[in-house]
């Protein structure tokens, strides 16, 4: 009887235990939180893993100045944010310059946003035909026509589309909460959107040899243009400069690493590249 008697006592001291937060995807997203695991600097280890054929993930070094900016725990400069506003290209940089003081966006709890996400297009698609020879500068895969005639999506999937010439498009103003992956489309939904900011750099793809399944496509080498590099840089600057701290940067597969058919970009993205893009804008 006394045993008994000690059984609700006993649930609910378990009751009052507070459960565990749920962590989703490789990089340990907490539902909760709306927070990956981890320092900022250990947040970015995880999100910028070198991403792979068939979205194979491999670890690499974190740039210094990446390390440097995360760690610091202060926003960009007055000189920094200007220094990104005219690296921007024209029409874009009168646009950037229209919300430059205005903050991103938030989630609807009120959690401002934390991650820069880059994706790539995937787009043109070459199916089993070479890359042209002059990628830079070919007007199809160059053109922002698709992205913004509903060919690509019923709505613009990202806020910003970057070609290889360097030229940007806003799909979205960082103002609004948008979502471009499935961790906020298909496993938190409404609630995570706004803690994220996408930026679309646009790369063709074609089949890998022999494959007929657009899940087995390769982009070219080298992925990137020096211009892209250049103005993911300077978007990069400008945005963190407007949500007050330094974002922590991340690519598409790794945000969704370890939800089914989590995508496979960006390919061939050269992080060093894009470190030393950024020194040339934070320098003192």
């Amino acid at each position: 009887m006394m045993k008994l008697a000690l059984l609700p006592a006993l649930a609910a001291l378990i009751s009052a235990v507070p459960a565990l937060a749920e962590e989703i995807g490789e990089c340990r997203f907490d539902r909760d939180t709306l927070t990956f695991a981890g320092t900022p600097v250990e947040q970015a280890g995880c999100l910028l893993r070198k991403v792979k054929l068939l979205g194979e993930k491999e670890v690499q070094p974190l740039p210094p100045v990446i390390r440097k900016l995360l760690e610091s725990e202060t926003a960009p400069t007055a000189a920094m944010k200007e220094a990104a506003l005219a690296a921007f290209p024209q029409p874009y940089q009168d646009y950037a310059r229209q919300y430059a003081d205005a903050p991103i966006s938030q989630t609807e709890a009120g959690l401002p946003a934390r991650y820069f996400v880059i994706h790539d297009t995937s787009d043109p698609f070459y199916k089993d035909a070479p890359f042209p020879k002059r990628l830079d500068t070919d007007l199809r895969v160059n053109s922002f026509t698709s992205y913004m005639d509903g060919t690509f999506a019923k709505s613009p999937v990202a806020h910003i589309f970057l070609n290889r010439v360097g030229q940007i498009w806003a799909g979205h103003e960082f103002q609004e909460g948008w979502r471009a992956t499935k961790l906020e489309s298909r496993v938190i939904g409404p609630a995570a959107r706004g803690r994220f900011v996408h930026i679309e750099t646009v790369q063709p793809r074609r089949f890998l040899p022999g494959a007929t399944n657009r899940g087995f496509t390769q982009g070219p080498k080298p992925g990137f243009s020096k211009a892209q590099y250049r103005m993911l840089a300077a978007l990069y600057v400008y945005t963190s400069a407007r949500a007050g701290q330094w974002l922590i940067p991340g690519f598409h597969a790794t945000v969704d690493a370890g939800i089914p058919d989590a995508h496979d970009d960006p390919q061939n993205f050269e992080l060093k590249q894009f470190a030393r893009e950024l020194e040339k804008l934070v320098k003192d």
